[in-house]
């Protein structure tokens, strides 16, 4: 009997330490950047995955995610706090010149984006929580095939103003 409760409060220590730090990411907020090849055809998974970016922490250059070359589409999901705010730009370094994609969460369900080029264009844009996304406002300034085109990614307000420009 001694054994069993020995192994019982060893199993369930390693499953809270195991699972603590999952949870506390995920209450913090991350960014996942979906990506997947352009070719339908091609049955390999070469240009197909998923570079995280967690809250607060600027991507400059995302040269640093092993797909970051090959073509493909980006799609994402942003996990975090109502209020949150995060930009994908088309060039490093945070450059506008190939369009850049703000969004700012309205509830802290985890958001589900999936085709930038159909948002509206230049202004902000509120999308309340469908089925199994949470809400958010979206500021979108269009660049041609931006989301092939993601190459740095930063949190927080970056403009003056009431528009990103």
């Amino acid at each position: 009997m001694k054994m069993n409760m020995k192994r019982i409060f060893i199993f369930s220590a390693l499953l809270f330490l195991l699972t603590f730090p999952v949870a506390g990411s995920a209450q913090d907020g991350m960014l996942s950047l979906i990506k997947e090849g352009l070719d339908p055809t091609f049955s390999g998974t070469t240009c197909s995955g998923i570079f995280e970016v967690h809250r607060g922490k600027d991507i400059k250059h995302l040269r640093g995610f092993r797909l970051y070359a090959c073509q493909g589409r980006y799609t994402l999901t942003l996990e975090g706090k109502r209020g949150d705010v995060v930009t994908l730009f088309g060039r490093s370094g945070f450059g506008k010149e190939n369009g850049f994609l703000v969004i700012r969460k309205t509830d802290d369900r985890k958001v589900w984006l999936i085709d930038f080029e159909t948002l509206p264009e230049g202004n902000w844009v509120k999308r309340g929580p469908i089925d199994r996304s949470g809400g958010l406002h979206v500021y979108y300034q269009p660049a041609p095939n931006f989301s092939q085109k993601i190459s740095s990614v930063k949190w927080g307000r970056w403009w003056n103003g009431s528009q990103p420009e």
